[in-house]
């Protein structure tokens, strides 16, 4: 596309998708291509799903959904089996006896042990199901989760429409549109990652040479703008940010980097002047001399705006006896992280520190108590006006075609049953 340059690693010119890049669909495989409804022919999945499938999540600090270290080779689900839930429906072969566990807020534990598979990949967005796990929030429910590994979204999607998963981070992007348009039946339950208004996680950074001449969004004017792709999260962002300072697409150069581990040294070696970054390497880079952090994403130019959700399968929603609990103790993390990171208490950062250190690859305690963490809800629940208007986005530019009813891919029945079991959360006490 005119006004767009590839770049990887900030100099060598990144495949093109479809040929061993990023682009590149592998087949969906196994129990996964169960999920796969009226989109077959002579045995076969059609190649435009197999496509859309194939479009990467974000890998934001939100992380790219289901590519969590320690799991199953080539997209197979870690230790992926058949077995019911609490009342023979979602998750894994109930087991154990649980009638010595404390249960949580009230709520008494399942009567027997049951496996819920998480496809998350250690990004900072994942605390909720890190926190749980450590605070033995799922453990008093009698929920085991398991981690689970896939080699990309192309593999988790499917799978956790087959309900071989049951859970997974995910962003909102229009890979994971088109593949629910195409058929897959994925249900948006709880938030993930959102900006905190004047601390932004995801946000524009000039390089350090460059923070002279670019003091303001009008400043942007000519200059080189490096994301990760064309009809990506990254996109809607600058877009946002240029028709902030009365700006369009053609008065910029946008550079396709496709990792933003390879944007600080873009940065650095004068490749672009701008780039659409993320925390931790925001922070790191600033301390480096690298970068300088500009405006603010969540106060300037996108407030409200949804980055990342949780996914589940159908079958784990509609398991309410396993799904309203592992709602419970998701919910009763988030507000823990809430008191760490947002009120700064510095003993629940004391507490939960140690937690992000183990599951992320962020292990310097000390970087986070300075680092711009992801936003989440301590109620759970997500901005569903944001998903519309990013929809509408993706339509104005050709990039989504497609019709989806968000009512019928949204469910916050669980984040519900949540607060009104804990009470909404006192961001004041």
């Amino acid at each position: 596309m005119e006004g767009t340059s590839n770049l990887a690693g900030g100099g060598a010119a990144a495949p093109a998708p479809g040929r061993g890049g990023p682009g590149t669909a592998p087949p969906v495989e196994g129990g996964a291509r169960r999920a796969v409804r009226g989109h077959r022919r002579r045995g076969r999945v059609l190649p435009g799903l197999a496509a859309v499938l194939a479009v990467a999540l974000l890998v934001a600090a939100c992380g790219t959904a289901g590519s969590s270290g320690g799991g199953g080779p080539a997209g197979t689900p870690a230790g992926a089996a058949d077995g019911g839930g609490a009342g023979g429906g979602s998750g894994t072969g109930a087991t154990g006896d649980c009638s010595q566990r404390p249960g949580l807020a009230g709520v008494p534990p399942l009567p027997r042990e049951v496996t819920v598979k998480i496809a998350e990949d250690g990004a900072p967005s994942g605390a909720g199901f890190y926190i749980a796990t450590e605070k033995g929030y799922f453990r008093d429910l009698c929920i085991k989760p398991e981690f689970v590994s896939f080699e990309s979204s192309a593999y988790m999607l499917p799978a956790l429409a087959a309900d071989q998963v049951q859970v997974a981070g995910g962003v909102l992007s229009v890979g994971l549109w088109n593949a629910i348009e195409s058929g897959l039946e994925l249900r948006i339950i709880a938030t993930k990652g959102e900006n905190v208004p004047g601390r932004s996680y995801f946000n524009l950074t000039v390089a350090a040479d460059q923070a002279d001449a670019i003091k303001d969004y009008a400043d942007l004017k000519g200059k080189r703008i490096a994301i990760t792709a064309e009809a990506s999260l990254d996109e809607q962002f600058v877009d946002l940010a240029l028709q902030h300072a009365g700006l369009t697409r053609g008065d910029v150069q946008y550079v396709i980097i496709r990792s933003f581990g390879d944007m600080n040294a873009a940065l650095a070696n004068g490749a672009v002047d701008v780039a659409m970054h993320i925390e931790p390497l925001i922070t790191q880079a600033e301390e480096q001399g690298i970068l300088k952090r500009f405006g603010d994403a969540g106060r300037d130019y996108a407030p409200g705006f949804q980055i990342a959700e949780v996914l589940a399968s159908p079958q784990f929603v509609a398991d309410k006896e396993l799904s309203q609990r592992f709602m419970l103790a998701y919910v009763k993390a988030l507000r823990d992280y809430n008191d760490a990171f947002i009120r700064r208490d510095e003993a629940k950062m004391a507490d939960i520190i140690p937690i992000m250190t183990k599951y992320t690859a962020l292990k310097d305690p000390a970087l986070w108590k300075k680092v711009y963490v992801p936003g989440l809800n301590p109620d759970g629940r997500l901005n569903v006006e944001s998903l519309k208007a990013q929809l509408e986005w993706y339509r104005a530019r050709g990039y989504f075609t497609g019709q989806i009813d968000l009512d019928q891919v949204i469910d916050l029945s669980l984040v519900d049953y949540a607060v009104q079991v804990l009470g909404p959360y006192d961001a004041g006490r």
